[in-house]
């Protein structure tokens, strides 16, 4: 009679573990979100630092384009305005790639620091689970054993 028993601790081990199989998958939800997510955000922080390299080098260009003739009068002025303006755009493209790639650092480093909990807490999970499956194995070779005893022997 001891399999009754036995029955009952295989119904809980099964639903225990259908429980975890299903944290266990999202789990692997989370961190494929994750990943989505950090892809999602360094697009769109790339886009925005494309359109301010692009503004910052548009006023440079204004300035190059306007190069007068180089026998004017005008001409050593202007070398010395495209000098000024060349140096601001460098200055200028240096904050922009500086400022990005700090935030890129950022976005990655929370990225990967939720991945690695994530990871760490499916793998414990696995771990539960496989112990769990190993005594669900047990009981089921327990209960066919308690069967098998209990059997009457009709011959």
């Amino acid at each position: 009679m001891g399999w009754v028993t036995l029955t009952l601790r295989k119904l809980t081990l099964r639903a225990e573990i259908n429980s975890l199989e299903l944290r266990d998958l999202q789990i692997s939800r989370e961190i494929r979100k994750n990943q989505r997510n950090l892809s999602y955000e360094q697009s769109v922080f790339n886009n925005s630092k494309k359109q301010e390299l692009a503004a910052a080098k548009a006023d440079y260009l204004e300035i190059r384009d306007q190069r007068p003739d180089t026998s004017s009068d005008e001409y050593s002025e202007w070398q010395l305005d495209y000098s000024a303006a060349q140096e601001d755009y460098q200055a200028q493209k240096q904050d922009i790639n500086d400022y990005y790639d700090d935030i890129m650092s950022e976005l990655e480093e929370a990225a990967t620091d939720e991945e690695t909990r994530l990871q760490e807490e499916q793998t414990t999970l696995e771990a539960q689970l496989e112990a769990m499956r190993s005594e669900l194995e047990s009981v089921n070779e327990q209960i066919s054993s308690d069967i098998d005893s209990s059997k009457l022997n009709l011959k």
